[in-house]
């Protein structure tokens, strides 16, 4: 068996049932060994109250010594297992908390690897997701050991509650009734513990991420430079403090309960002690009965008002966890994220945007605003305009990331949304400013790009060939392990990349991909204007009959376009070649005079 996560209401009875399809025989074991032990517990009673009278039968000459024997082995055996059994118990118990965080990790990263990117850029579900990947199993380990414990208590406490029943029932009817407010009052409690680390948990990852930025080796160079060490400490303590004050609330409040808790019980103790010695001295009770039982009461009254009821809380705070989890597992998923680029190459004819309108979930301002435009295959496209214009919106739009669009998007005369996410894939290639710096070899950073032949020699081969035009064969060959160089910084031997040179990494994959239509969206903003512009002529050279949509803020590249769209107010506002639109005293020609020393006299910015 193992463990799905679904998209349903979760519910109590999902406490047990998760453990149990990550690791059936582990979690039959650990229910197993603490049901027993209950139950030991419960004959512990019977045998110890048994045990006392034969001694005092033995004492006064109405028993034999060895009718005590079979006893004294009872308690013996209950001895042994009430010391053993906790360690074998831990045995099954570690191997299920493996399979449980194992397989709930496995499951959340598959869930949130089929979000819809809308979903994935919102904050507050993003937090949601935060916080169940960090908490599921978590939750479901000390749920499981809870549940068990609770299960093992009221095996105890309803034994021992049988065993006063049969003696004195009106006693028995009394401590029922003790245990009815106990429940209500731990699960209110249990619910305003996670309801006050949930809300601590935010002040915690805020306060994780300003500690790697002051800890942190990518931040290093910066920390030493600008000297913001105290500056972020300050807002490093605010979040702490905020965490730790919320925290300490929480546990304050479960603490006193628990402690307050101690009074009451010694108190309630004694009073059915009391009662049961008024019934050994009218001579309803025998003394190995009311020795035994008088112990008892003490330990499951504990039971009641302490373990017990921190127990309860532990579930109470877990079910209210559920509500966390029946949200995420409930997130709408995007049909075909995980789906590979179909294997056929697609034809790219034609892209269209018909009066399109977006603005971003949740927001109020658009965007764009009833835009019209059309991209044909074969020519070089050029997006420019002011932050904020819309340019890399456009991009998200066109290849399928946003659905939430008025007006029409057509592929190739189709609606955009009626294509699968295996079609879309495999008709576009991506290269973004924030792309992706993998801690793997150069080549699988490379080869990434075409995912389906990446193993091939072929692939090999095409990889080297980029690499070469882009101008860094010689570097990257130079590595300690050539092509096989690890990036990053995780294994021993591993290098890191200039961003220069890591743009070129990111260049040559996306000219891995086979897809007719290449997005580059200012992915060489590490270099400087005149190297970017030699680089898009190289890339215009090798990417000759693709369709290629470039966006940048410097403008030089532009010059290479077929076509440069200007963009304002959320629409276009310009449009036509370099020399056409540098002919007109617009926007573009306003733009690109304010830049073009850095061409002409190679200036960088």
């Amino acid at each position: 068996m193992s463990f799905h996560l679904k998209q349903k209401k979760y519910r109590w009875t999902d406490l047990v049932r998760i453990p149990f399809s990550c690791a059936p025989l582990c979690t039959s074991a650990v229910i197993g060994q603490k049901m027993l032990t209950g139950i030991v517990n419960v004959l512990w009673v019977l045998v110890e109250a048994q045990f006392i009278e034969t001694a005092l039968a033995c004492a006064a000459g109405r028993a034999q010594v060895k009718d005590a024997y079979p006893l004294l082995a009872a308690m013996l055996l209950i001895i042994v297992w009430k010391r053993m059994g906790w360690n074998l118990g831990r045995i099954p118990a570690e191997r299920l908390r493996i399979s449980v965080e194992y397989q709930t990790k496995l499951e959340v990263t598959k869930k949130r690897s089929k979000l819809k990117y809308s979903d994935v850029e919102n904050n507050k579900i993003w937090e949601l997701c935060q916080r169940v990947g960090k908490e599921m199993y978590r939750n479901l380990s000390r749920t499981l050991s809870s549940v068990c414990d609770f299960l093992m208590s009221m095996i105890r406490i309803f034994g021992v509650l049988l065993i006063i029943f049969a003696e004195n029932p009106v006693l028995g009817g009394i401590m029922i009734l003790i245990m009815v407010p106990l429940v209500a009052i731990s699960v209110k409690s249990g619910k305003h513990i996670y309801t006050a680390f949930q809300e601590a948990a935010e002040h915690e990852r805020r306060g994780e991420y300003l500690q790697n930025v002051l800890t942190g080796r990518d931040t290093a160079d910066e920390r030493t430079f600008f000297a913001y060490t105290e500056y972020v400490n300050e807002k490093w303590n605010v979040q702490r403090e905020k965490y730790r004050k919320i925290s300490v609330h929480a546990q304050t409040m479960q603490e006193l309960r628990t402690s307050g808790s101690g009074v009451i019980t010694n108190l309630i103790s004694t009073v059915i002690v009391l009662i049961l010695a008024w019934d050994l001295f009218n001579g309803r009770l025998g003394i190995g009965i009311f020795i035994a039982l008088s112990k008892a009461v003490y330990d499951i009254i504990n039971l009641m008002y302490n373990e017990l009821g921190y127990t309860i809380a532990n579930i109470s705070r877990s079910l209210s966890f559920f509500c966390d989890l029946t949200e995420f597992a409930n997130l709408p998923e995007a049909e075909g994220t995980n789906d590979l680029p179909e294997s056929e190459r697609p034809e790219f004819e034609s892209l269209e945007f018909r009066n399109v309108s977006f603005r971003y979930p949740g927001g109020e301002q658009y965007i764009l605003k009833n835009m019209n435009m059309t991209i044909r295959a074969g020519a070089h496209y050029a997006f420019v305009g002011e932050n904020g214009a819309g340019k890399t919106t456009i991009t998200k739009l066109l290849t399928g990331l946003y659905e939430g669009y008025e007006g029409s998007i057509l592929l190739n005369g189709r609606e955009l949304k009626s294509y699968k996410q295996a079609q879309l894939k495999a008709m576009y290639s991506n290269v973004y400013q924030d792309f992706a710096r993998y801690q793997d070899t150069i080549a699988n950073n490379i080869l990434l790009g075409d995912i389906r032949n990446m193993d091939t020699a072929e692939a090999g081969e095409r990889m080297e060939k980029h690499i070469a035009a882009l101008g860094v064969y010689e570097e990257l060959s130079a590595l300690p392990k050539g092509f096989k160089t690890p990036l990053g910084k995780l294994e021993d031997g591993s290098v890191d990349l200039s961003g220069g040179q890591w743009q070129k990494v990111v260049m040559a994959r996306s000219l891995m991909n086979p897809a007719p239509v290449q997005i580059l969206d200012e992915p060489t903003a590490a270099l400087d204007p005149v190297s970017e512009s030699e680089l898009y002529e190289e890339l215009g050279r090798i990417s000759k009959g693709k369709t290629t949509i470039f966006i940048s803020h410097r403008l030089g590249s532009t010059m290479l376009a077929d076509q440069i769209f200007v963009l304002k107010d959320g629409g276009i506002c310009e449009c036509g070649t370099h020399q056409e639109l540098m002919e007109t005293d617009g926007l573009y020609r306003q733009m690109y005079d304010s830049q073009k020393s850095w061409y002409s006299d190679g200036k960088k910015d």
